[in-house]
Protein backbone atom coordinates (compact mmCIF):
# COMPACT_ATOMS: atom_id res chain seq x y z
CA UNK A 1 0.00 0.00 0.00
CA UNK A 2 2.80 2.42 0.90
CA UNK A 3 4.60 1.83 -2.40
CA UNK A 4 1.45 2.53 -4.42
CA UNK A 5 0.70 5.65 -2.41
CA UNK A 6 4.19 7.08 -2.77
CA UNK A 7 4.59 6.22 -6.44
CA UNK A 8 1.62 8.25 -7.60
CA UNK A 9 1.95 11.15 -5.19
CA UNK A 10 3.32 14.50 -6.40
CA UNK A 11 6.06 15.60 -4.01
CA UNK A 12 7.85 18.76 -2.97
CA UNK A 13 11.35 18.51 -1.54
CA UNK A 14 13.10 21.45 0.10
CA UNK A 15 16.35 19.93 1.38
CA UNK A 16 18.54 17.95 -1.00
CA UNK A 17 22.27 18.59 -1.48
CA UNK A 18 23.35 18.41 -5.10
CA UNK A 19 26.80 17.07 -4.24
CA UNK A 20 25.33 14.41 -1.94
CA UNK A 21 22.91 13.22 -4.63
CA UNK A 22 25.49 11.99 -7.13
CA UNK A 23 24.84 8.55 -8.55
CA UNK A 24 27.53 6.11 -7.33
CA UNK A 25 27.95 4.90 -10.92
CA UNK A 26 28.71 8.48 -11.98
CA UNK A 27 31.29 8.82 -9.23
CA UNK A 28 33.05 5.68 -10.42
CA UNK A 29 32.87 6.85 -14.03
CA UNK A 30 34.46 10.19 -13.14
CA UNK A 31 37.21 8.52 -11.12
CA UNK A 32 38.02 6.42 -14.16
CA UNK A 33 37.78 9.16 -16.79
CA UNK A 34 39.25 12.07 -14.84
CA UNK A 35 41.84 10.40 -12.62
CA UNK A 36 42.50 7.03 -14.23
CA UNK A 37 41.55 5.34 -10.96
CA UNK A 38 39.44 2.24 -10.18
CA UNK A 39 39.45 1.13 -13.82
CA UNK A 40 39.10 -2.54 -12.88
CA UNK A 41 37.13 -1.96 -9.67
CA UNK A 42 33.46 -2.97 -9.60
CA UNK A 43 30.95 -0.45 -8.32
CA UNK A 44 30.18 -2.58 -5.27
CA UNK A 45 33.79 -2.23 -4.09
CA UNK A 46 33.66 1.56 -3.78
CA UNK A 47 30.15 1.82 -2.33
CA UNK A 48 31.40 1.67 1.30
CA UNK A 49 33.51 4.76 0.55
CA UNK A 50 30.63 6.78 -0.87
CA UNK A 51 27.62 5.48 1.04
CA UNK A 52 26.76 4.94 4.68
CA UNK A 53 27.72 1.49 5.94
CA UNK A 54 26.40 1.66 9.49
CA UNK A 55 29.81 2.20 11.06
CA UNK A 56 29.47 5.98 10.99
CA UNK A 57 28.98 7.55 14.40
CA UNK A 58 28.78 11.30 13.77
CA UNK A 59 28.25 14.13 11.31
CA UNK A 60 32.02 14.30 10.59
CA UNK A 61 31.95 10.60 9.67
CA UNK A 62 29.09 11.32 7.29
CA UNK A 63 30.82 14.35 5.76
CA UNK A 64 33.98 12.29 5.18
CA UNK A 65 32.15 10.59 2.30
CA UNK A 66 32.21 13.89 0.43
CA UNK A 67 35.95 14.25 0.96
CA UNK A 68 36.49 10.89 -0.69
CA UNK A 69 34.54 11.42 -3.89
CA UNK A 70 34.43 15.17 -4.56
CA UNK A 71 37.94 15.09 -5.99
CA UNK A 72 36.72 13.03 -8.93
CA UNK A 73 34.96 16.16 -10.26
CA UNK A 74 37.34 18.04 -12.52
CA UNK A 75 35.39 20.21 -14.92
CA UNK A 76 32.36 22.39 -15.40
CA UNK A 77 31.03 19.65 -17.66
CA UNK A 78 31.15 17.24 -14.74
CA UNK A 79 29.07 19.61 -12.62
CA UNK A 80 26.58 20.06 -15.44
CA UNK A 81 26.25 16.30 -15.86
CA UNK A 82 25.69 15.79 -12.13
CA UNK A 83 22.99 18.45 -12.07
CA UNK A 84 21.16 16.99 -15.07
CA UNK A 85 21.22 13.51 -13.52
CA UNK A 86 20.02 14.69 -10.11
CA UNK A 87 17.10 16.57 -11.65
CA UNK A 88 16.20 13.50 -13.71
CA UNK A 89 16.31 11.37 -10.56
CA UNK A 90 14.03 13.82 -8.74
CA UNK A 91 11.58 13.79 -11.63
CA UNK A 92 11.56 9.98 -11.65
CA UNK A 93 10.58 10.06 -7.95
CA UNK A 94 7.53 12.20 -8.73
CA UNK A 95 9.00 15.41 -7.31
CA UNK A 96 7.21 18.34 -8.94
CA UNK A 97 9.32 20.97 -7.17
CA UNK A 98 12.87 20.39 -6.01
CA UNK A 99 15.10 22.78 -4.09
CA UNK A 100 18.69 21.74 -4.72
CA UNK A 101 21.39 23.29 -2.59
CA UNK A 102 25.07 23.29 -3.27
CA UNK A 103 28.15 25.10 -2.04
CA UNK A 104 30.29 26.83 -4.67
CA UNK A 105 33.05 27.25 -2.06
CA UNK A 106 32.98 23.56 -1.17
CA UNK A 107 33.18 22.65 -4.84
CA UNK A 108 36.11 25.04 -5.25
CA UNK A 109 37.91 23.58 -2.24
CA UNK A 110 37.71 19.98 -3.41
CA UNK A 111 37.78 20.38 -7.20
CA UNK A 112 39.54 23.67 -7.95
CA UNK A 113 36.61 25.11 -9.94
CA UNK A 114 35.85 28.79 -9.35
CA UNK A 115 32.77 29.98 -7.46
CA UNK A 116 31.06 31.56 -10.46
CA UNK A 117 32.09 28.73 -12.75
CA UNK A 118 30.49 26.22 -10.39
CA UNK A 119 27.21 28.16 -10.28
CA UNK A 120 27.04 28.57 -14.05
CA UNK A 121 27.81 24.88 -14.58
CA UNK A 122 24.91 23.92 -12.29
CA UNK A 123 22.53 26.29 -14.04
CA UNK A 124 23.58 24.85 -17.39
CA UNK A 125 22.58 21.42 -16.12
CA UNK A 126 19.13 22.77 -15.27
CA UNK A 127 18.53 24.30 -18.67
CA UNK A 128 15.97 21.63 -19.59
CA UNK A 129 13.83 20.67 -16.60
CA UNK A 130 11.21 17.93 -17.21
CA UNK A 131 7.72 19.15 -18.00
CA UNK A 132 5.59 19.83 -14.94
CA UNK A 133 8.62 20.14 -12.65
CA UNK A 134 10.39 23.22 -11.26
CA UNK A 135 13.77 23.59 -9.58
CA UNK A 136 15.10 26.30 -7.28
CA UNK A 137 18.73 26.50 -6.23
CA UNK A 138 20.08 27.43 -2.81
CA UNK A 139 23.72 28.47 -2.42
CA UNK A 140 25.31 27.24 0.79
CA UNK A 141 28.34 28.58 2.59
CA UNK A 142 30.29 25.86 4.45
CA UNK A 143 30.87 26.64 8.12
CA UNK A 144 34.61 25.94 8.25
CA UNK A 145 35.32 28.68 5.68
CA UNK A 146 33.84 31.50 7.75
CA UNK A 147 31.96 34.77 7.13
CA UNK A 148 34.24 36.06 4.35
CA UNK A 149 33.27 33.13 2.11
CA UNK A 150 29.65 33.60 3.20
CA UNK A 151 29.79 37.16 1.83
CA UNK A 152 31.17 35.84 -1.47
CA UNK A 153 28.39 33.26 -1.59
CA UNK A 154 25.46 35.56 -0.86
CA UNK A 155 26.66 38.15 -3.38
CA UNK A 156 26.84 35.52 -6.09
CA UNK A 157 23.40 34.25 -5.07
CA UNK A 158 21.99 37.77 -5.48
CA UNK A 159 23.59 38.10 -8.91
CA UNK A 160 21.98 34.86 -10.13
CA UNK A 161 18.50 35.31 -8.67
CA UNK A 162 16.90 35.74 -12.09
CA UNK A 163 18.61 32.55 -13.30
CA UNK A 164 17.11 30.24 -10.68
CA UNK A 165 19.07 30.84 -7.46
CA UNK A 166 16.41 31.60 -4.88
CA UNK A 167 17.99 31.18 -1.45
CA UNK A 168 21.07 30.92 0.76
CA UNK A 169 22.17 28.57 3.51
CA UNK A 170 24.88 28.08 6.11
CA UNK A 171 25.78 24.40 6.06
CA UNK A 172 28.31 21.79 7.18
CA UNK A 173 29.21 21.27 10.85
CA UNK A 174 27.74 24.33 12.57
CA UNK A 175 29.94 23.84 15.65
CA UNK A 176 33.07 25.04 13.85
CA UNK A 177 32.13 28.72 13.50
CA UNK A 178 29.27 30.11 15.57
CA UNK A 179 26.12 30.78 13.54
CA UNK A 180 25.96 34.28 14.96
CA UNK A 181 29.12 35.16 13.03
CA UNK A 182 27.07 34.95 9.82
CA UNK A 183 24.43 37.47 10.81
CA UNK A 184 25.62 40.33 8.58
CA UNK A 185 25.86 38.46 5.25
CA UNK A 186 22.63 36.57 5.85
CA UNK A 187 20.73 39.72 6.81
CA UNK A 188 22.01 41.36 3.61
CA UNK A 189 20.93 38.36 1.53
CA UNK A 190 17.45 38.52 3.02
CA UNK A 191 17.23 42.26 2.34
CA UNK A 192 18.03 41.52 -1.30
CA UNK A 193 15.06 39.16 -1.58
CA UNK A 194 16.78 35.81 -1.15
CA UNK A 195 15.19 33.09 0.94
CA UNK A 196 17.07 32.05 4.07
CA UNK A 197 17.37 28.50 5.34
CA UNK A 198 20.00 27.61 7.93
CA UNK A 199 21.40 24.26 9.08
CA UNK A 200 20.72 24.10 12.81
CA UNK A 201 19.50 21.66 15.44
CA UNK A 202 21.51 18.80 13.93
CA UNK A 203 25.09 18.71 15.23
CA UNK A 204 24.20 21.40 17.77
CA UNK A 205 21.31 21.65 20.19
CA UNK A 206 18.24 23.89 20.33
CA UNK A 207 20.19 27.12 20.90
CA UNK A 208 21.47 26.87 17.32
CA UNK A 209 17.85 26.85 16.14
CA UNK A 210 17.15 29.92 18.25
CA UNK A 211 20.16 31.71 16.77
CA UNK A 212 19.13 30.82 13.23
CA UNK A 213 15.63 32.20 13.80
CA UNK A 214 16.30 35.25 15.98
CA UNK A 215 19.65 36.49 14.68
CA UNK A 216 19.76 35.21 11.10
CA UNK A 217 16.06 35.57 10.32
CA UNK A 218 15.68 32.07 8.90
CA UNK A 219 12.19 31.15 7.72
CA UNK A 220 13.31 27.56 7.26
CA UNK A 221 15.68 25.38 9.26
CA UNK A 222 17.70 22.57 7.75
CA UNK A 223 16.99 19.61 10.06
CA UNK A 224 16.14 21.49 13.28
CA UNK A 225 15.05 18.34 15.09
CA UNK A 226 16.95 19.10 18.29
CA UNK A 227 14.60 22.01 18.91
CA UNK A 228 12.51 19.37 20.68
CA UNK A 229 15.02 19.51 23.55
CA UNK A 230 13.80 22.98 24.57
CA UNK A 231 10.08 23.78 24.73
CA UNK A 232 10.82 27.51 24.44
CA UNK A 233 12.61 26.97 21.12
CA UNK A 234 9.76 24.80 19.88
CA UNK A 235 7.34 27.59 20.81
CA UNK A 236 9.57 30.13 19.04
CA UNK A 237 9.49 28.05 15.84
CA UNK A 238 5.70 27.88 16.01
CA UNK A 239 5.27 31.59 16.77
CA UNK A 240 7.63 32.65 13.96
CA UNK A 241 5.98 30.27 11.47
CA UNK A 242 9.30 28.54 10.74
CA UNK A 243 9.38 25.39 8.64
CA UNK A 244 11.72 22.51 9.48
CA UNK A 245 13.31 20.57 6.63
CA UNK A 246 13.54 17.18 8.32
CA UNK A 247 15.60 14.33 6.85
CA UNK A 248 14.90 11.26 9.03
CA UNK A 249 17.38 8.73 7.65
CA UNK A 250 20.17 11.28 7.41
CA UNK A 251 19.48 12.30 11.01
CA UNK A 252 20.15 8.72 12.09
CA UNK A 253 23.25 8.44 9.90
CA UNK A 254 24.71 11.59 11.48
CA UNK A 255 23.64 10.56 15.01
CA UNK A 256 21.34 13.57 15.39
CA UNK A 257 18.65 10.96 16.17
CA UNK A 258 19.14 7.47 17.58
CA UNK A 259 16.48 5.61 15.62
CA UNK A 260 13.29 5.99 13.61
CA UNK A 261 11.29 4.94 16.66
CA UNK A 262 12.73 7.77 18.80
CA UNK A 263 12.97 10.37 16.04
CA UNK A 264 11.29 13.60 17.19
CA UNK A 265 9.42 14.39 13.95
CA UNK A 266 6.04 13.13 15.23
CA UNK A 267 6.43 15.06 18.48
CA UNK A 268 7.36 18.24 16.62
CA UNK A 269 4.19 17.92 14.56
CA UNK A 270 2.16 17.36 17.71
CA UNK A 271 3.60 20.62 19.08
CA UNK A 272 2.37 22.50 16.02
CA UNK A 273 5.73 22.90 14.28
CA UNK A 274 5.66 22.98 10.49
CA UNK A 275 7.57 19.95 9.22
CA UNK A 276 8.52 18.67 5.77
CA UNK A 277 10.11 15.40 4.61
CA UNK A 278 13.42 15.44 2.73
CA UNK A 279 16.39 13.22 1.84
CA UNK A 280 19.40 15.50 2.53
CA UNK A 281 22.08 13.43 0.71
CA UNK A 282 20.30 10.48 -0.91
CA UNK A 283 23.39 9.31 -2.78
CA UNK A 284 25.30 8.95 0.47
CA UNK A 285 22.41 7.54 2.49
CA UNK A 286 21.40 5.20 -0.35
CA UNK A 287 17.74 6.24 -0.21
CA UNK A 288 14.99 8.02 -2.13
CA UNK A 289 12.34 10.46 -0.98
CA UNK A 290 9.89 7.58 -1.31
CA UNK A 291 11.92 5.73 1.31
CA UNK A 292 11.38 8.59 3.75
CA UNK A 293 7.65 8.50 3.05
CA UNK A 294 7.78 4.80 3.83
CA UNK A 295 9.41 5.60 7.16
CA UNK A 296 6.61 8.08 7.91
CA UNK A 297 3.88 5.56 7.15
CA UNK A 298 5.45 2.42 8.58
CA UNK A 299 7.24 3.80 11.63
CA UNK A 300 4.96 6.69 12.60
CA UNK A 301 1.59 5.54 11.26
CA UNK A 302 1.10 8.50 8.94
CA UNK A 303 -1.48 8.27 6.19
CA UNK A 304 -2.38 9.93 2.94
CA UNK A 305 -3.65 13.16 4.52
CA UNK A 306 -0.54 13.52 6.68
CA UNK A 307 1.78 13.21 3.68
CA UNK A 308 -0.35 15.59 1.65
CA UNK A 309 -0.24 18.17 4.43
CA UNK A 310 3.56 17.99 4.69
CA UNK A 311 3.77 18.58 0.94
CA UNK A 312 1.42 21.55 1.20
CA UNK A 313 3.61 22.86 4.02
CA UNK A 314 6.64 22.48 1.76
CA UNK A 315 4.87 24.27 -1.08
CA UNK A 316 4.01 27.18 1.21
CA UNK A 317 7.64 27.47 2.36
CA UNK A 318 9.26 26.94 -1.05
CA UNK A 319 11.49 29.63 -2.52
CA UNK A 320 9.37 30.21 -5.62
CA UNK A 321 7.26 33.01 -7.05
CA UNK A 322 3.57 33.09 -6.20
CA UNK A 323 2.48 31.85 -9.62
CA UNK A 324 4.55 28.71 -9.43
CA UNK A 325 3.44 28.17 -5.82
CA UNK A 326 -0.18 28.22 -6.91
CA UNK A 327 0.56 25.65 -9.61
CA UNK A 328 2.30 23.35 -7.12
CA UNK A 329 -0.54 23.63 -4.62
CA UNK A 330 -3.10 22.96 -7.36
CA UNK A 331 -1.27 19.77 -8.38
CA UNK A 332 -1.13 18.59 -4.77
CA UNK A 333 -4.78 19.37 -4.10
CA UNK A 334 -5.81 17.61 -7.31
CA UNK A 335 -4.02 14.48 -6.11
CA UNK A 336 -5.71 14.86 -2.73
CA UNK A 337 -9.12 14.80 -4.40
CA UNK A 338 -8.39 11.60 -6.32
CA UNK A 339 -10.39 8.56 -5.20
CA UNK A 340 -8.65 6.49 -2.54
Amino acid sequence: MTAQLVQGMPKVELHRHLEGSMRPATILDMFRNNLGMYRDTPLEAILPKVQVTGDERSLPDFLAKFEFFMGCIKSAGDITRITTEVIADCSAEGIIHSELRFSPAFIRQLTGLGLIGAVEAVLEGAREVPSGMSVSFILGSPQPQGPRVAWDTVRIARDYMTAGVRGVDISDDTRIVGLGEYQAPIEWAKSEGLGVTIHAGEAEGPESVRTAIERLGATRIGHGIRAIEDSKVVRLAVERDVTLEVCPTSNIHTAAARSYETHPLPRLLDCGVKVTLNTDDPGISGITLGHEYGVATEKWGMGREDLLQMNLTAAAAAFVDDGRRRDIVAALEAWGRCPR
